[in-house]
């Protein structure tokens, strides 16, 4: 529980409730992709070392989804954090940024000062700058201080990319030095103009004030524009890659005869053909030229399968948690089976993106 004074909190809760309201208008349409990447980030900020499988089970337990193990993984993939190492880092730094915030709105000048220079480091090290670092943190506020959200609040946060939640994090900032009477950022940059100094009347004071507001809120909103289109690119090759997967993903579905596995098939019994010196008939001679080009066509789209076909291989339980298995149950994590391909599976190179899962099946000895 927060130790804040209530007029100070009701202050500060209005003047963030007010922000909120600001980016609920700039963020128009809520976007799919981003709401479940946030409601994933919520239950990350509560456990931040649950399993995929695990985060996918309580995600649509709560919102009614459909997602396995894979697509939780693919989204860390697509948010860098699919490394369990800086997914810790990720959420550690946002939970010492909360730390900082729980002092720094009690009027803890000192703390705030912190505050506000860890928010600006690197959440994980081996990254220059995490483009959701901002999002995750802001919702990891939200939920450990129910104190400051207003009725809305939280649904709107869950709306918002990764630039609408780091401006988010400025009129944090501002509502803080309002509520407390911080010197604000433009002002630190503006204490050595000799022209504030010699400010005179308080009509003259309260003018400069006010300038001084429009001009850095106009500054800031220039920013934000740039920043939204370069969002707005980004979500759009996004895009494109989602909608590759999918096309893929569909080829190679039991409702169209799994086409990209029939290719590997059709392509190592061309193979063995041509090696046994069997001249194929003039008469398919089409075909073969429309399956050389559309195996062509998935080499060059960088698809690429995972197994190799046929192929036997030891494997443990977590070795085959993102694979359809067909077999008796594991007994334990240590036990070890060995399972054929009957499916290779296939990915998407580029981006790690898993298009379709491996199926494979135990051997009985």
């Amino acid at each position: 529980m927060l130790n804040v004074k209530k007029e100070k909190l009701m202050e500060l809760s209005d003047l963030l409730h007010n922000s909120m309201m600001r980016k609920k208008r700039q963020a128009g349409t809520t976007k799919d992709d981003i709401l479940i990447e946030n409601r994933i980030f919520g239950i990350l900020c509560d456990d931040s070392g649950v399993p995929p499988t695990k985060c996918a089970i309580r995600l649509n337990d709560k919102f009614g989804y459909d997602l396995t193990g894979e697509d939780i993984i693919n989204i860390f993939r697509r948010r860098r954090m699919a490394v369990p190492k800086d997914r810790f880092e990720l959420f550690k730094w946002c939970s010492d940024v909360a730390d900082l915030f729980e002092k720094a709105i009690t009027g803890d000048k000192d703390a705030f000062a912190e505050y506000e220079k860890l928010r600006k480091e690197s959440a994980v090290k081996s990254i220059k700058h995490h483009d959701s670092q901002d999002r995750i943190a802001a919702i990891m506020i939200y939920r450990r201080f129910p104190e400051i959200v207003t009725e809305g609040d939280s649904e709107i946060l869950d709306s918002l990319g990764n630039t609408l939640a780091r401006y988010l994090f400025y009129d944090i900032s501002d509502a803080i030095c309002e509520v407390y009477e911080f010197p604000t950022y433009r002002e630190r940059k503006s204490s050595n103009n000799t022209f504030v100094k010699t400010k005179s009347t308080m009509t003259l004071e309260q003018a400069l004030k006010r300038i001084d507001s429009l001009e850095s809120e106009l500054e800031r909103t220039s920013s934000m524009l740039s920043d939204l289109q370069n969002e707005f690119e980004e979500q759009l090759n996004e895009s494109k890659v989602k909608e590759l997967t999918d096309f893929f993903a569909k080829l190679n579905s039991e409702k169209y005869g799994s086409i990209l596995d029939q290719l590997l098939e059709l392509q190592k019994g061309l193979n063995t053909l041509r090696k046994n010196g069997y001249e194929v008939p003039i008469e398919i001679n089409g075909l073969l030229i429309v399956i050389k080009k559309l195996t062509q066509f998935v080499q060059d789209s960088h698809i690429n399968p995972i197994l190799k076909p046929n192929s036997i291989r030891t494997v443990r339980a977590a070795d085959v948690e993102f694979s359809d298995y067909i077999g008796t149950p594991f007994t334990s994590e240590t036990e070890e089976k060995r399972v054929k391909a009957l499916s290779p599976g296939w990915i998407f190179k580029d981006k790690e993106i898993q298009i379709s899962r491996p199926r494979v099946e135990e051997v009985k000895e």
